[in-house]
């Protein structure tokens, strides 16, 4: 049987907890850019620069062969819409980031791309890694002109692409928890 105080420690404890996994979760990945335009071609363009900031353990599990894959999630859809009705748009911008231990490089490959980057430093992959442009979204003319839109971009580090052995600690360690606040914009066409 609990007693009555050490269910308001527990619970006390739970809430510590619960902060501090959202303290290092939102400390890790951050939007330092995201600007939305319209082109010359009427397509709405996005163009974005996340700034990744590994911990000690993402830290650690890449130097030692690792790779880490983190998806930049992009969401367009009416303000309106009921939680059913499908996205107006919707991208997934997936990364790949491995350190090549012979050769001292990071690697950057893009998922679904024939892009792959080499780079000396991991400050340089990680800059990469975040940039996103030019980016269409969607061309101007297929939006109601009278509805409100809302870009919803979420960021964050994919355990399920973890190697196997590694995810049952991934699922509940808060070190793997690395994710960016998400940004939200309302436009109208």
């Amino acid at each position: 049987m609990i007693r009555p105080g050490m269910a308001r420690i527990r619970l006390v404890l739970l809430c510590v907890l619960h902060f501090m996994w959202l303290e290092a979760a939102a400390a890790a990945l951050s939007f330092d850019e995201v600007t939305i335009t319209l082109g010359e071609d009427n397509r709405i363009m996005l163009d974005a620069q996340l700034g990744y900031e590994l911990n000690e353990t993402a830290s650690d599990a890449l130097q030692n062969g690792v790779p880490l894959t983190f998806e930049t999630h992009i969401q367009m859809r009416a303000v309106e819409a009921w939680v059913w009705e499908a996205d107006t748009v919707e991208f997934r911008v997936r990364n790949v980031l491995r350190y090549r231990p012979l050769s001292g490089l990071y690697e950057v490959r893009r998922v679904g791309s024939e892009d792959k980057q080499v780079f000396a430093t991991r400050a340089s992959a990680l800059r990469y890694m975040g940039r996103i442009r030019e980016l269409a979204l969607i061309n101007r003319a297929e939006l109601d002109e009278s509805a409100e839109y809302l870009v919803r971009l979420r960021s964050f580090l994919d355990i399920e692409a973890l190697p196997l052995p590694m995810r049952p600690m991934a699922y509940i360690s808060a070190d793997w928890k690395l994710e960016a606040e998400p940004w939200e914009w309302q436009l109208r066409p």
